[in-house]
């Protein structure tokens, strides 16, 4: 360690791209699977006195100027993921998004940025209200005193210095000393550390475990009593220990007693600026480390605060190793839905939502919001409010009822306060005999493939030449599990490269939480080269009270969505196009995917342009086969005349052009003939990068085309019952006032005119208002 503290982290040479920490690799990884937003820090402040709004926007930009991070965005490059540093200039037309309300749980864009963001809102002259939102990938704990001490500098008139290092510097680095070993020792004391770990070490659920999670969760609070925060100090003081150590302590006990066992691991967040030159970076150096407590023989709470200590001054001598290297050290068999090594997590904070004082005559009040996303199973944070002690519990919905989790809570408090008052006490002695948790969940067993005789598929022999070489191992079979092969973040990049590469199939990374055999993913690839992928949710925008589910227009895409599911009160989720040819098998395979949302209660449909169209099948479809109606928006959807022939190769190419230029900004203009002179275009107006972007444009004319096809082939029918709701762009004049939606409704078509013309209506200001009234009246019902 010592040696390593005498050579100073280097900087790197300039280049277009840079490299990702492990850390913000894995976390990448993890977005592309888990729910958007579940990674977003929020932050607002209340700003009194006379602020000057410029000068904070400036002082804004010169922090994003002195840490290129804050202006990083995320990209895939040959298998790895890269960060792309935008331009200042660039960087200040995204700082203030105009369609941001302020919501901590917006998703980012990781490929597209900016991943900071910022808005200020005028109460009065002496009040502002300050919301900051960053991605965890750019940011974390560790970063907020540099953030606003830089901020409130600039702010003065100060000018920042430049920083000796960037966060790639340090990215850089770690990944030299790791591909050189310099972690090796420090690695095989976590695999020897963690051995024959259970697969689960967590509180029972009320509910089973979901294959994948989505993310959303609940915040509770209650404060450690005066007299108890003393004693909790005194044992602290007294065992040269600390109060995190004391709470984890408690924590382990908790578990175990909620569990039923004695082997109790629980994940701790340490800051990861282990190098003086890091400590004055804004940035993601937050590291996991894995606490594990061995409860056997009913120990007393202090000889477990003992043992407590120990490993966790262990670790931290130990910390400098990713979690994602320690877990593929460890190799723990894994379950799908879950973290591995751990499932709750316990993190203790200096005090919550600190702020630096800002210059004289201002004052700064950070406002408390309550989290609604859970990363874990259950996350336990501590920090010290008023002389006192705040215990908050952050817990996943869809394992835990509100019972439940306020049960555990309380019973954690009522143990934590004896553990401290009576320490010698044993710990079983400790919990109240109030929590009655379910049967305890049980881990899968070790994999052992099944006998399978069938000849391997050429897509499963390749895939299996790709995770031999990846893996370094040849003992696998065609139901093995990726993860408990070995895999993690960054060979899973590898891997989905390699076959984007050989098969021209784009998965994403959340397949491989999904399909993780050889088996299941060389079915995926497959229906990717049929163009048959199956259909699913994405959530858009969260929200409150029915959802709204939105179908891709003829494009395919959803991301013209995302404005409009911002501005709505409710949750938006939307479905892409994955190569169905005809409305028919597009509804029916949509209303599969939608089965989840249809389960929970009222929901509606919509679309814009063909996507209203496949909407209102699925909602007739829907109300045939259960006899309950669903109310329908459509966004400027036209009936398709029966009477329309075809389009020729020169009006697809010519259609595709206008949507497509729509779409991505700019104009590619008329008289386009074929499809040479549509890509000569896109590449002269900066819509095409041939060495990159060619595959990937031609499979969107692919998708357009078929698209097309569909609907033009489609005869709507007649009879649907439920409220429609047709929002018609003013600007189209030529087509009648119902778009032909009269005729094929029979449950009340009301008509509203949005200024606009057809691609213009999405970005209209009226549009989320419309689409809202509309909804508020409009319900399910049998």
């Amino acid at each position: 360690m010592k040696a390593f503290a005498r050579t100073r982290i280097p900087r790197r040479g300039q280049a277009d791209l840079a490299p990702v920490s492990e850390t913000q690799r894995s976390m990448w990884f993890l977005e592309q699977a888990g729910r958007a937003g579940a990674y977003n820090i929020g932050l607002s402040v209340r700003i009194g006195g006379p602020l000057d709004p410029q000068a904070l926007r400036r002082a804004l930009l010169a922090v994003a100027r002195r840490h290129e991070t804050l202006r990083s965005v995320f990209v895939v490059e040959g298998g790895e993921v890269r960060v792309r540093v935008l331009p200042v200039e660039e960087f200040a037309q995204l700082l203030f998004p105009a369609d941001w309300d302020g919501s901590a749980e917006a998703p980012f864009e990781l490929d597209g940025g900016p991943l900071f963001r910022a808005r200020l809102t005028f109460a009065s002259p002496d009040e502002h209200l300050l919301q900051l939102c960053f991605h965890h990938v750019v940011y974390d704990g560790g970063s907020a005193a540099l953030f606003w001490d830089d901020l409130w500098q600039a702010y003065a008139g100060a000018e920042l210095p430049d920083l000796d290092i960037q966060y790639a510097d340090y990215a850089a680095w770690q990944q030299e000393r790791l591909d050189g070993g310099a972690l090796a020792r420090q690695t095989r004391w976590w695999a020897e550390r963690l051995a024959d770990a259970p697969v689960l070490s967590t509180v029972p659920p009320d509910r089973p475990r979901p294959a994948r999670r989505t993310g959303e969760g609940r915040e509770l609070r209650v404060r450690v009593p005066a007299g108890a925060y003393g004693a909790l100090v005194d044992l602290a003081r007294a065992e040269t220990a600390t109060v995190y150590m004391v709470v984890l302590a408690a924590l382990q006990a908790m578990i175990g007693l909620a569990s039923g066992r004695t082997d109790v691991l629980v994940g701790s967040p340490v800051s990861g600026r282990v190098r003086p030159e890091l400590r004055p970076l804004i940035g993601c150096f937050v590291n996991t480390l894995v606490m594990r407590a061995d409860l056997a023989g009913d120990p007393s709470f202090l000889d477990h605060l003992r043992r407590t200590r120990l490993q966790v001054l262990d670790a931290l001598d130990h910390q400098e190793v990713p979690f994602d290297r320690v877990v593929e050290s460890a190799n723990p068999l894994r379950l799908p839905g879950t973290s591995p090594l751990f499932q709750v997590l316990y993190a203790h904070q200096g005090t919550l939502g600190e702020v630096v004082p800002p210059p004289a005559g201002l004052t700064a009040e950070p406002v408390d919001e309550r989290t609604s996303t859970a990363k874990f199973d259950l996350l336990v944070t501590t920090w010290e409010e008023d002389d006192g002690l705040v215990l908050s519990l952050e817990y996943a919905t869809e394992l835990y009822d509100d019972k439940s989790a306020d049960r555990f809570l309380g019973e954690l408090l009522e143990l934590l306060t004896r553990a401290v008052t009576e320490p010698g006490t044993p710990l079983g002695a400790l919990g109240t005999g109030a929590w009655a948790p379910p049967a305890a969940e049980t881990g899968p067993e070790p994999s052992v493939p099944e006998p399978d005789d069938a000849p391997w598929s050429p897509t499963e022999e390749f895939l299996r030449d790709v995770w031999a070489r990846l893996l370094g191992r040849t003992d696998i079979g065609r139901r093995a599990d990726f993860f408990d092969l070995g895999g993690h973040s960054f060979t899973g990049i590898r891997m989905l490269n390699r076959v984007r590469l050989e098969y021209g199939v784009d998965l994403p990374a959340g397949v491989l939480f999904e399909a993780r055999t050889i088996e299941g993913l060389a079915a995926a690839v497959d229906r990717g080269l049929r163009g048959t992928e199956p259909a699913e949710l994405v959530r858009l925008a969260p929200g409150e009270g029915p959802p709204l589910l939105l179908v891709h227009p003829v494009g395919g895409g959803i991301t013209c969505y995302v404005p409009l599911a911002r501005q709505l009160p409710m949750p938006v989720y939307g479905i892409e196009a994955v190569g169905l040819d005809s409305v028919e098998a597009m509804a029916d395979a949509y209303l599969t995917a939608a089965a989840p949302l249809l389960q929970e209660g009222p929901v509606a449909f919509g679309g814009w342009s063909m996507g209203g169209v496949v909407a209102f099948e699925m909602a007739r479809r829907f109300e045939a086969a259960s006899g309950r109606t669903v109310p329908v928006v459509l966004i400027d959807s036209h009936v398709p005349d029966p009477g329309a022939e075809a389009p020729g190769e020169a009006d697809l190419v010519q259609w595709f052009a206008q949507d497509w230029g729509a779409a991505a900004g700019g104009d590619l203009g008329d008289g386009i003939t074929g499809r040479a002179e549509l890509w000569r275009r896109a590449e002269e107006r900066g819509l095409l990068d041939p060495g990159r972007d060619g595959d990937a444009a031609r499979r969107l004319l692919e998708r357009f085309e078929t698209n097309i096809g569909a609907v033009g082939r489609f005869r709507v029918p007649s009879g649907h019952r439920g409220p429609v709701r047709l929002l018609a762009a003013a600007g189209e004049t030529w087509a009648a006032e119902d778009r032909g939606w009269g005729a094929v409704t029979s449950g009340g078509l009301t008509v509203a005119s949005v200024p606009g013309d057809h691609y213009g209506i999405m970005a209209d200001p009226a549009l989320p208002g419309e689409v809202g009234r509309f909804l508020e009246g409009a319900v399910c019902h049998d």
